[in-house]
């Protein structure tokens, strides 16, 4: 029978005890599964102690060896505390920073004792071939940002299904649009599309279930499809649908965010795609055992759709007036146009880093950086800067307020006799279009006049009680509306009509030359 020690020190003072006692060298040899030269040193080890006066049979004291840790256990305790879910990566790569000069494998045995791991439920994966199934989803995080305080941001997440290779990018928001460039950033990212995609019933990609069956967003269907992925959605209430993708959420959180101070979202981007390269497509994952990027590269990138030739235009475009003083709004920010624009319907264009004006001829009148929605910031442009009088003036003006009708030049003249500043109040009446059609401000302007009515406010009175409110976007189909209405009608022929078509087509091929 083998005996156990606990190390090195004890072994070698039950040899001796053992010895003393009348134990052979034979016997303890087979006791101890060692070999005779072994032992025989341990003994005349022990008569020269003897010799020089030490007691060795005397009952040993344990000695507790240093450990590089000693130094570093308040700061683990600290980090715990901070960061519960921590990884033992994370937690190496802390103490290193501090100076730690051990190895991993002693910081993770050492937090495997004091934070034992809870046992999980066993979970049943259907596994995909590869490039047939991408998951994605979303994940709220609240960060204390050194340089902006706390923020809540969102953590868009695309994994593929057979390699796990995964895409991270935060945002603050979730909307649609989005929603849809970060798809095409993920695409980008593995330079290929999966078959299939799983999402989860958010009114972006899922409108509402009937019968059992998902109504998808018409816009998220024109989006996905440019792309040839087919959506499924998962029912609510089964996260375990799409646990590809939801269980990497622990991962960022505690590999990525535990540990880590980021000034703004942009820094937190910049950590993203570091951590992207250098930890989620190189670290060994549980299930599939081996680093996700290197079973991408060798079997799920040549199995994934190509992206099309030509990107899905993501970019927003709406209508606006341009205001009196020569700016624009969007999204709480205001952009400058040139002056001679000012109330002028213009067409705006925002993608996801520009804002692009264009006038009512459809040419490009201004570029602005975008701005996120509230900050509340003026940019201006000074090319579009004009001297007080002609920015503020009746002549910039002048043109497109007499082109609301004929009345409007009577109007105009009245203005000009009642009022010094009468481009204010052209200005202030344009500025109406944004909510009513130019034939009711037209019809404002000849009711105003029975009654010697020049003013802005005295139209803008009308117009609320007697004439509906309109959006621009309204207007807009009205507009197109009547033009296609003023398109020559295509009379559609009935379907025999072309039945002797096919018959000569056909007898054509029977009877050739």
């Amino acid at each position: 029978m083998v005996a156990f020690v606990r190390n090195r020190q004890d072994l070698e003072h039950r040899i001796i005890v053992m010895h003393a006692d009348g134990w052979s060298i034979r016997a303890l040899c087979r006791h101890f599964a060692m070999g005779r030269n072994t032992v025989r040193r341990i003994i005349r080890k022990n008569r020269s102690q003897r010799e020089k006066g030490h007691d060795v049979l005397a009952p040993q004291k344990t000695v507790l060896r240093k450990s590089k840790l000693d130094g570093f256990r308040s700061q683990i305790k600290q980090l715990l505390q901070d960061y519960p879910d921590i990884t033992g990566v994370r937690l190496y790569e802390e103490l290193v920073a501090n100076g730690f000069s051990g190895g991993s494998t002693i910081v993770t045995d050492y937090l495997r004792k004091i934070r034992p791991k809870p046992k999980k439920d066993p979970v049943v994966r259907f596994e995909t071939d590869p490039g047939k199934q991408g998951q994605m989803d979303w994940s709220p995080y609240t960060l204390s940002f050194t340089r902006i305080g706390r923020q809540t941001v969102n953590c868009f997440s695309y994994i593929l299904g057979y390699s796990r290779r995964q895409y991270i990018n935060f945002t603050l928001d979730r909307k649609f649009f989005t929603l849809i460039r970060r798809h095409q950033d993920a695409f980008a990212h593995f330079n290929g599309v999966a078959a299939t995609c799983l999402y989860d019933s958010e009114k972006t990609v899922v409108l509402r279930w009937e019968g059992g069956q998902p109504v998808y967003n018409p816009a998220f269907v024109a989006f996905i499809t440019h792309y040839h992925c087919r959506p499924i959605a998962c029912r609510r209430g089964r996260p375990q649908t799409k646990g590809k993708v939801e269980s990497p959420f622990n991962y960022v959180q505690k590999n990525l965010l535990n540990g880590r101070r980021f000034e703004d979202l942009q820094d937190l981007r910049r950590a993203a795609r570091w951590w992207l390269a250098n930890r989620s497509d190189v670290h060994i994952h549980d299930t599939t055992g081996r680093p996700p990027l290197e079973l991408f590269m060798e079997k799920e990138q040549s199995a994934l759709m190509p992206l099309p030739a030509h990107g899905y235009d993501t970019a927003e475009v709406a209508l606006r007036v341009c205001r009196v003083d020569g700016f624009l709004e969007h999204e709480t920010n205001l952009y400058s146009v040139p002056y001679e624009y000012i109330a002028d319907i213009v067409a705006l264009k925002a993608t996801e880093n520009e804002i692009i004006v264009y006038s009512p001829e459809l040419t490009i009148i201004a570029h602005h950086e975008r701005k996120p929605i509230g900050a509340r910031e003026k940019l201006e442009d000074p090319a579009h800067r004009q001297s007080e009088k002609v920015r503020y003036g009746l002549e910039p003006v002048k043109e497109a307020f007499l082109a609301l009708g004929d009345g409007a030049f009577d109007f105009l003249q009245g203005l000009k006799q009642r009022h010094r500043n009468c481009g204010f109040q052209a200005r202030y009446i344009l500025r109406l279009k944004e909510h009513y059609h130019c034939e009711d401000i037209h019809k404002a302007l000849i009711h105003a006049m029975k009654y010697y009515a020049f003013d802005g406010k005295a139209i803008e009175r009308i117009l609320k009680a007697r004439f509906s409110s309109r959006q621009l976007e309204s207007m807009a189909a009205r507009s197109a509306s009547r033009i296609f209405s003023s398109l020559p009608q295509i009379k559609q022929r009935p379907l025999e009509d072309y039945c002797h078509f096919i018959k000569e087509a056909s007898y054509g091929r029977q009877h050739p030359g």
